[in-house]
């Protein structure tokens, strides 16, 4: 009866194996535009929105697990008559999937760093400031075809260790971290199947 129980349990898993492996692509790769709402710490006139692009590149190892990369970019001037910043994401880590035949949910924990250069008129480096990173989210694809998907929208916590405390700005003391807001829409290109 056991030898029965266990070629039971053997078969049923390898079918969930079989059904997991449906449709998942190996590889995706996604680009899109960016919004960053930027933690100005309740500095008077400073802006707070930029806008920007991101890419992701995720390497499947299952239906529900992916190890994804993450680089964007955001652009802007803190306030009119100020020089531009530039500010890149760069991070990585996994990714937990749920998929059905015409939509992948899926939510993310990313790790890396951020950089901020502010330029002059001339394009020249002012000053640059790289920090640690972490990116905490998720989003909603919606299948087009199997090799298409369109990213409905990506949500992030993007949390940053810019250390600015012991300076004051317009009276507002700032701080070690900032509590950004990111949001990301595009397409999504899969690449073979498991």
């Amino acid at each position: 009866m056991r030898k029965f129980a266990w070629a039971g349990a053997l078969i049923l898993v390898m079918s969930l194996a079989a059904v997991a492996a449906d449709d998942v692509p190996s590889f995706e790769v996604y680009g899109g535009v960016s919004w960053l709402h930027i933690d100005t710490m309740k500095i008077p006139g400073v802006k707070t929105n930029y806008m920007g692009w991101d890419s992701e590149a995720q390497y499947n190892l299952n239906k529900f697990i992916g190890i994804t990369a993450d680089i964007g970019g955001n652009y802007g001037r803190l306030a009119p008559n100020t020089p531009t910043v530039h500010d890149y994401n760069f991070a990585f880590g996994p990714t937990f999937s749920f998929r059905t035949e015409h939509s992948v949910i899926y939510a993310h924990t990313l790790f890396g760093a951020n950089t901020d250069n502010i330029l002059t008129r001339t394009g020249s480096n002012t000053s640059s400031d790289t920090a640690f990173a972490m990116l905490w989210g998720g989003g909603l694809d919606l299948k087009i075809k199997s090799t298409f998907s369109l990213r409905l929208g990506e949500l992030d916590w993007l949390y940053t260790r810019h250390d600015l405390s012991g300076i004051t700005v317009d009276g507002v003391n700032l701080t070690n971290h900032q509590n950004n807001l990111r949001y990301t829409g595009g397409i999504v290109i899969n690449f073979g199947g498991r």
